[in-house]
């Protein structure tokens, strides 16, 4: 399946990413300054909101015969996440705050400046894109901000141990099933600074910068 890039700082990557922004601020900016009642509630309904959206999307893949199991299920790191945020918001549990925050949501970001669709770029699939991706910045952002939710002490590195269980759970599930998940068989085409050489030096490359930008994230937390 051919893959869609969205060129940086073009016309429609503006405007994509302006719509993501949007998006995020008025999930931070809603419930601010509510009842604990109207976060919670609204927490859940954006949990039963990312839900809807995962179902949907799937059956979107069905209907368009652009379904297939080396590219739509969840195993790239950025749906996997996105499922962390419906688990998140439904639970508020900690570990799950401290992948989003420090993963999850550095992850968001890149995809968002670089992005690049794997099942192609309709309409439909333009808001799924974004959606997600901008859910993954949205969803701690309001745990912080809205939720008060805090990262534990030197929590950015435990995450990242976690993530290497998934990728190399997601590194045989490629091997098994002929896929590019988390792109550990072949480097993404997206112009990426941290994308450095070809396999496997650009898988060493991206987990030595997940680490930085994890760390990047944590410091305004332990220096308050």
């Amino acid at each position: 399946m051919d893959h869609v890039i969205i060129a940086p700082f073009s016309g429609e990557w503006i405007l994509w990413n302006l719509i993501t922004l949007f998006f995020i601020l008025l999930v931070i900016c809603i419930p601010l300054n509510k009842s604990e009642k109207s976060k919670s509630n609204f927490a859940t309904f954006f949990a039963y909101f990312m839900v809807i959206e995962f179902i949907f999307i799937q059956g979107y893949y069905v209907y368009q015969d652009i379904w297939s199991p080396q590219e739509s299920l969840p195993f790239h790191l950025c749906r996997l996440m996105s499922i962390n945020v419906i688990i998140l918001l439904f639970t508020r549990n900690q570990i799950v705050f401290e992948l989003l925050l420090f993963i999850g949501m550095v992850g968001g970001f890149h995809s968002l400046m670089t992005p690049e669709l794997t099942h192609g770029s309709d309409f439909i699939l333009l808001i799924d894109y974004f959606l997600v991706h901008g859910g993954l910045i949205a969803a701690p952002l309001f745990c912080v901000f809205v939720l008060g939710m805090r990262p534990r002490k030197m929590s950015w590195l435990k995450v990242f141990a976690y993530l290497q269980i998934a990728v190399v759970l997601v590194a045989i599930v490629d091997y098994l099933l002929g896929a590019n998940y988390m792109y550990l068989a072949v480097k993404p085409k997206v112009d990426n600074p941290f994308l450095i050489g070809e396999w496997p030096y650009y898988i060493i490359g991206l987990e030595l910068a997940t680490l930085l930008h994890a760390f990047i994230v944590y410091v305004p937390f332990y220096l308050k």
